[in-house]
């Protein structure tokens, strides 16, 4: 099973690629197209990930293209990131495949390392979005509003399948509605976009790990001072290196 999926890869990553470079319409569509066939070519666990592979694939596109348009000064001068940012993409794509075909040992740790690089690529796409676009940006506050919540539902449901569904919703629910509001608090600190999004992949972490001990009845004091504890230093560390002025 190793083999196909490093295949799918990367060929996933060359259908990015092109499909970037190419432009429009019908070059999308045939990187989505093939994205969902490599997908479902094995129906094993398919409902399982599909949250994770529908915002893999979305955020793989619009992310990579943004990047394109970004650094494209010249002819050739968007060429390289757009391949390294496919070569990224597709090693995710690759990982997603092992998570789901079961080609890894250590399933949860390797979706953590997913979910993680997931949160942060929608975390930055937001804190690099134009605020000042009106009503484009509240579309893509609302988008990045459902794909956190898809990606936590999925993360609980991974987790923690046996419990009781509609818990798990409204503590899915909750959370996001509280790293939407974390989101408007980071977006007007002066750290950067790319600490913003690591300080939002740590607060989901934060919470993720709450909901999962909440879920478990094991949440005590001191689980949540350790939480704490830990986003606390994060913070400081992200503060001291972003050379923060008050």
């Amino acid at each position: 099973m190793l083999m196909p999926s490093i295949i799918k890869s990367a060929l996933f990553a060359i259908a990015l690629a092109v499909a970037v470079f190419e432009g429009g319409f019908f070059w999308g569509a045939v990187f989505f197209g093939l994205a969902f066939y490599w997908y479902f070519r094995s129906s094993f666990e398919w409902d399982t990930f599909f949250c994770s592979f529908l915002i893999l694939t979305l955020y793989a596109y619009l992310d990579t293209s943004f990047l394109y348009y970004a650094t494209e000064t010249n002819v050739s001068s968007g060429v390289a990131p757009v391949w390294l940012a496919s070569a990224l993409f597709g090693a995710l794509f690759f990982l997603l495949l092992g998570i789901k075909e079961f080609v890894f040992l250590r399933r949860q740790a390797i979706f953590n390392f997913l979910s993680g690089s997931l949160y942060f690529f929608v975390g930055g796409s937001f804190f690099v979005a134009d605020k000042d676009a009106g009503g484009s940006f509240l579309l893509y506050a609302l988008l990045s509003s459902v794909v956190f919540y898809l990606l936590i539902k999925e993360s609980i449901d991974f987790f923690m399948e046996d419990a009781p569904k509609r818990k798990k919703e409204v503590l899915a629910i909750g959370s996001t509605l509280l790293i939407m509001e974390f989101l408007g608090i980071v977006g007007i600190l002066p750290i950067g976009f790319l600490n913003s999004a690591a300080l939002i992949v740590l607060i989901v972490f934060v919470f993720e790990d709450l909901i999962y001990h909440h879920l478990k009845g094991a949440l005590s004091r001191q689980i949540v001072l350790n939480n704490v504890t830990i986003l606390i230093v994060c913070l400081l560390f992200i503060f001291a290196t972003s050379k923060l002025t008050l």
